[in-house]
């Protein structure tokens, strides 16, 4: 059938359907392409990473970012020397949490030296460390770790002309300058765990350094009728709890009371007397101690002990701005471990609320390499925001329950 015997209505409507046809085809293909087109952009991104300090929170960072597909180059500045950091003699102790996250991210407890009792894994930092420096020396084609490095302005000016996006996490400690530097506000919030507390630590130089499990006690009252006139606390007071703690070499005491109407908690908040709070610290200690290790003497403690002439009121203290985006660079910065969320009393289990602080990275990171929009950097933000708010009100609440308390 020639088109002439068409008629003219009806040969225009399959003209019309014919270029709707094409159009919705072209659309799809278009569409597709796009999207094939931002999943391929999205499977090259790469985003650098610069890690100030090389302290748990630190190393553990960047064994994170390490395992993250969307990171490039890893650069990490520590001003200490890489023997300082590793020789640390103090004591770490992670709990259930702690332990369970960093097994899942890779960390094989079977070759870190430590001890494991009642669900808490004991190690010394620098044994942790060393195990961390290994397996991103393992894994690690494009991590440097800078020791003897100090994050300063050349280093931050540099990262400013960097092409690309740069991720800083800045893990420098409760008195790292690194987060102002790089034009975070220095206020931080400050919040009382309504607890008074007061601490020891006692260096037996003769012992070797060898983990230590952790000794708690409750419900303890102190006799002070020595001292003066002081009252004794009556039965409905809640008594003071008890922890020694550290590796067999370097031992603390600590002493934490809720608030409450105690005459002894009084006394101990408002008398300035060395010899009461020592003689204190002293009787708890051997006491309590563990059977296998040796008491002390009040004439060892007087030169090997330093300790809380008073008790304090406890607190947790949070940076008020932990995480930034500058759009003239194209940098995020985030604040982790001490420098963003501290307390002015150990318990032996301080790098606990450092690692919960880092559970999120990992998302946060995928999150941050892929934010293009206002929107979708916003939403980043606020992701990492909002766990670390979450976290401060839950550790202000709960965290001397949890770590001292129980």
């Amino acid at each position: 059938m020639a088109p002439e015997d068409f008629p003219d209505g009806l040969l225009l409507s399959r003209y019309a359907e014919g270029h709707l046809y094409l159009t919705v085809i072209f659309l799809l293909v278009f569409l597709g392409g796009r999207v094939v087109y931002r999943q391929f952009r999205r499977m090259r991104l790469k985003l650098a990473v610069v890690i100030v300090g090389a302290g748990p929170v630190g190393l553990t960072a960047t064994f994170i970012a390490m395992h993250n597909p969307r990171v490039g180059q890893i650069t990490v500045y520590e001003e200490a020397p890489r023997e300082r950091i590793i020789n640390s003699s103090y004591q770490i102790t992670l709990d259930a949490t702690s332990f369970t996250f960093l097994e899942s991210i890779g960390v094989d407890f079977n070759n870190i030296e430590g001890c494991r009792e009642s669900g808490l894994f004991y190690t010394q930092v620098g044994v942790y460390l060393q195990y961390i420096l290994e397996q991103l020396q393992c894994i690690g084609q494009h991590c440097q770790v800078r020791f003897g490095s100090k994050f300063d302005k050349d280093v931050r000016k540099s990262l400013e002309t960097e092409k690309g996006r740069t991720l800083v996490i800045v893990c420098d400690g409760k008195k790292g300058q690194s987060a102002r530097l790089l034009g975070l506000d220095d206020f931080t919030e400050e919040v009382s765990c309504q607890t008074y507390g007061a601490m020891a630590g006692i260096e037996r130089p003769h012992l070797r350094e060898v983990p230590t499990q952790e000794i708690r006690a409750h419900h303890l009252n102190f006799d002070l009728s020595a001292y003066g006139p002081y009252g004794q606390d009556q039965n409905g007071s809640p008594g003071f709890s008890l922890k020694i703690f550290g590796n067999s070499k370097y031992r603390y005491v600590c002493l934490a009371i809720k608030k409450c109407e105690s005459p002894t908690l009084k006394a101990l908040r408002t008398i300035l007397d060395r010899s009461m709070m020592r003689n204190i610290f002293l009787k708890c200690f051997n006491t309590y101690k563990l059977k296998s290790e040796p008491g002390l003497s009040e004439s060892f403690v007087l030169n090997h002990m330093k300790y809380s002439p008073r008790l304090f009121e406890v607190r947790y203290t949070q940076r008020y701005e932990t995480v930034a985006y500058f759009d003239d660079c194209d940098m995020f910065v985030v604040v982790e471990g001490d420098a963003a969320l501290s307390c002015n009393f150990h318990t032996g289990m301080d790098i606990n609320q450092g690692i919960r602080g880092l559970h999120s990275l990992h998302q946060f990171i995928t999150m941050v390499t892929w934010a293009e929009s206002e929107q979708s950097i916003s939403s980043a933000l606020a992701f990492k925001m909002q766990h670390s708010s979450k976290l401060f009100s839950k550790l202000s609440r709960d965290g001397m329950h949890e770590f001292m308390f129980s």
